[in-house]
């Protein structure tokens, strides 16, 4: 019993605390599990298993390499000496001829071939590795987009609702003054056709939060309901600091630099590579076996046969294509660099555009609330002058949809500044919200 009795309370608890942790999500934690989620974060660890394997097929080189080797051979001919010759020598060797022998070579010095292309595998690796990080930020960036539009989904849904509860108990007055004679039923009709628009605009919305949070789930892994209540990012209160959109010191923080830096030091290890293989090469070798002839061919008798040495190869062609292959690595980098200085420049005039649009938000923010309270005044006191026959149930609407006007606008901006700053701080590379 006592057994039981734990079992159920620590299921209760892990289960209790998945349904807590699913019911309040932050973007941030969204930002994290679709991190974690994604292929991309797998494809980075693979990377590192792939430049392990390379690395090995390199290091091979420096491992002695054996071969065992068989030849049969019938020739037409074989050495004969002139008949006038001042002493007669005869020969009678075989025209077939046998030979297996067992080769070794074992590099010793290969002009730094090895060493630079593991060099290589190790920047390809690096390049893989920040070019997956920038498709990560990108992920990031659609998370961002997602949330902020479930978040103004969420807001124009509170609206939507809150209007929905101040036009039935309007449409409850009106009912009870049409019941006693003192308003048309036309005047009824019309507010419940705007009831009616609203309850659709309600389900569009909600239907249009099914599908977010669908993507956004996909894209966690994570269940979000209709329930799931997200939490809106936190934001300065200020304004962005006009020095940190500098050209080439807005995109401090991007990930794309880092790609960049990855790819010039890419060229310049080839380069180094392109170096080694023009260098000398010394290697040692060995050779033993068994065949007919040995290295005594004029001896009919299969023999024993031993070689070995020291070997020397100096390459004397190929130094055009070399310049030639550096020059296109030149030009590369050259081309990377105008990319970046491209990129710098882009993500200048983003980060500027997202401070003016910030700056212009909070100046409209900033009065919102006086507009939505203005509006509802309004609409209260039109609802007034409905309710004793001043004004038509069309001047009344007017109203009414001024209000809902003014506090989606509200509600809207107040997301437009939220994102502003989202959208400010990822053009440098800065995802802590």
């Amino acid at each position: 019993m006592t057994r039981t009795l734990i079992s159920a309370l620590f299921l209760s608890f892990v289960f209790g605390g998945a349904t807590a942790q699913e019911s309040v999500l932050t973007l941030q934690h969204c930002r994290d599990a679709a991190v974690n989620r994604s292929p991309l974060t797998e494809r980075q660890s693979l990377a590192g298993e792939k430049r392990q394997a390379q690395d090995r097929v390199a290091g091979a080189a420096w491992i002695p390499q054996l071969e065992i080797n068989a030849q049969a051979s019938y020739q037409n001919e074989t050495i004969r000496f002139p008949g006038d010759l001042p002493i007669p020598i005869s020969l009678d060797l075989p025209r077939d001829q046998y030979k297996a022998t067992v080769d070794l070579n074992q590099v010793i010095y290969d002009g730094g071939s090895i060493r630079n292309t593991k060099r290589i595998n190790a920047a390809t690796e690096q390049v893989e590795t920040a070019s997956l990080a920038v498709q990560l930020d990108r992920l990031r960036d659609r998370i961002n987009d997602t949330y902020v539009r479930i978040l103004l989904t969420d807001r124009q849904l509170r609206v939507n609702t809150l209007m929905q509860q101040t036009l039935a108990s309007d449409m409850k007055s009106v009912a009870a003054q049409v019941a006693n004679g003192t308003a048309t039923g036309s005047a009824q009709a019309a507010l419940t056709a705007r009831m009616l628009e609203l309850q659709q605009q309600e389900a569009e919305l909600r239907g249009n939060r099914t599908a977010l949070t669908e993507t956004l789930g996909t894209l966690t892994g994570m269940i979000i309901t209709d329930e799931t209540v997200l939490q809106t990012p936190e934001i300065p209160v200020g304004l962005p600091d006009d020095t940190v959109g500098a050209e080439g010191d807005a995109a401090r923080g991007r990930t794309e630099l880092q790609l960049y830096a990855r790819q010039r030091e890419q060229i310049d290890i080839q380069d180094k590579l392109l170096n080694s293989k023009s260098l000398p090469k010394i290697s040692l070798f060995a050779s033993g076996g068994y065949g007919r002839p040995g290295y005594n061919f004029l001896d009919r008798d299969f023999a024993l046969m031993a070689i070995g040495g020291i070997r020397l190869n100096v390459p004397l062609t190929g130094w055009d294509a070399t310049q030639r292959e550096k020059r296109a690595n030149r030009i590369q980098s050259q081309d990377i660099d105008q990319q970046q200085r491209d990129f710098e420049r882009n993500v200048s005039i983003e980060a500027a555009q997202y401070r003016t649009e910030i700056e212009r938000l909070r100046q409209v923010t900033a009065m919102d609330t006086q507009i939505v309270a203005a509006r509802a005044a309004v609409r209260e006191r039109a609802c007034a002058q409905f309710k004793g026959g001043v004004i038509t149930y069309s001047e009344y609407l007017t109203e009414f949809n001024n209000e809902v006007a003014a506090r989606i606008n509200a509600e809207t901006n107040a997301l437009r500044l939220v994102q502003a700053w989202l959208g400010f701080e990822a053009a440098q590379g800065i995802y802590n919200r």
